[in-house]
């Protein structure tokens, strides 16, 4: 099989679409839909199924997507094996990573990695949603974990980062509100929440009261879909109270644009960031070096 045949479809299953392929590799849509026919020939089995409107990896592309990623990745590997050791490390990263996490605690750490090493790619989806490894074809993923977190039996999970949330609201909103002094006097505040339009699961808020803060965040409530950053947004402009981690509102604390509320509840409010990926990549020099890296850089 040529290596040209093998890099143009793992472009079409990552873009799964012909027109945009044959645009990156500068064909005609035509020139990649015989390509592709002629590798599905070869192999005896179906990669794509193809409609009027869509082009889909099939199962059995999925796989072989997979397999031929790790045979380029090797390829890649073996052919920078003659330079530097940090040159060694090449090829593209796909990684999901929490919004308020990449913004706060990652984007600062990535210059230096990137300098370090040039030849590997890095592409961060920024999104809250929890991701599908196989479909979405991803090699890392941050995401927050509790005790009740299902997780799939093929994913590895490192720990990275233990945090805590707070309560906070605009000195503004406290002054025409009042401060509040314990968790019930939240009834008479309004909450901003943050859910995520995947499954329209609300971020939880807790205090030493769990349950009587759950049904507070329930009610009297303004509902923000998919960014955190846009529930301080509206904190700060006065808005309401709004729960967020710790680390991403030092700032705004500092320069008196928030204040936090109730900190003798919530103190003890811990949640735990991990490194998620499938056991299959566990054996991948690039996505070593990147957790290695993040293990010892983010604290």
């Amino acid at each position: 099989m040529h290596i040209a045949s093998l890099e143009l479809f793992l472009v079409a299953a990552e873009n799964e679409n012909f027109s945009t392929t044959a645009e990156y590799l500068n064909i005609t849509p035509a020139a990649v839909s015989r390509s592709i026919r002629r590798l599905e020939k070869r192999i005896g089995f179906n990669l794509f199924s193809r409609n009027t409107r869509q082009v889909k990896l099939t199962p059995e592309g999925q796989i072989y997507y997979q397999k031929c990623a790790e045979i380029l990745d090797m390829l890649n590997s073996a052919a920078h094996s003659v330079t530097t050791k940090k040159n060694t490390v090449a090829g593209k990263l796909r990684i999901s990573v929490p919004e308020s996490f990449f913004i706060y605690k990652m984007s600062p750490c990535l210059a230096d990695f990137s300098a370090t090493y040039p030849d590997l790619q890095l592409d961060f989806y920024v999104t809250n949603r929890n991701i599908d490894f196989v479909a979405e074809h991803y090699d890392l993923s941050i995401r927050l974990i509790r005790q009740d977190t299902k997780m799939e039996s093929f994913l590895i999970k490192k720990d990275l980062l233990t945090t805590s949330t707070g309560l906070y609201a605009s000195p503004t909103y406290l002054t025409n509100h009042g401060m509040p002094t314990c968790p019930e006097d939240l009834h008479r505040y309004q909450c901003i929440n943050f859910s995520s339009s995947q499954n329209n699961k609300k971020f939880p808020w807790t205090t030493t009261n769990m349950d009587f803060l759950k049904d507070t965040a329930n009610s009297n409530s303004i509902q923000v879909f998919d960014s955190i950053e846009a529930s301080k947004r509206l904190a700060i402009n006065s808005c309401g109270v709004v729960q967020l981690f710790r680390f991403s509102v030092q700032e705004e604390l500092h320069n008196n644009q928030l204040v936090e509320i109730l900190p003798q509840h919530t103190q003890d409010n811990t949640w735990l960031f991990c490194l998620l990926y499938p056991s299959m990549n566990k054996n991948s020099n690039k996505l070593k070096v990147f957790i290695d890296y993040c293990l010892k850089k983010i604290t």
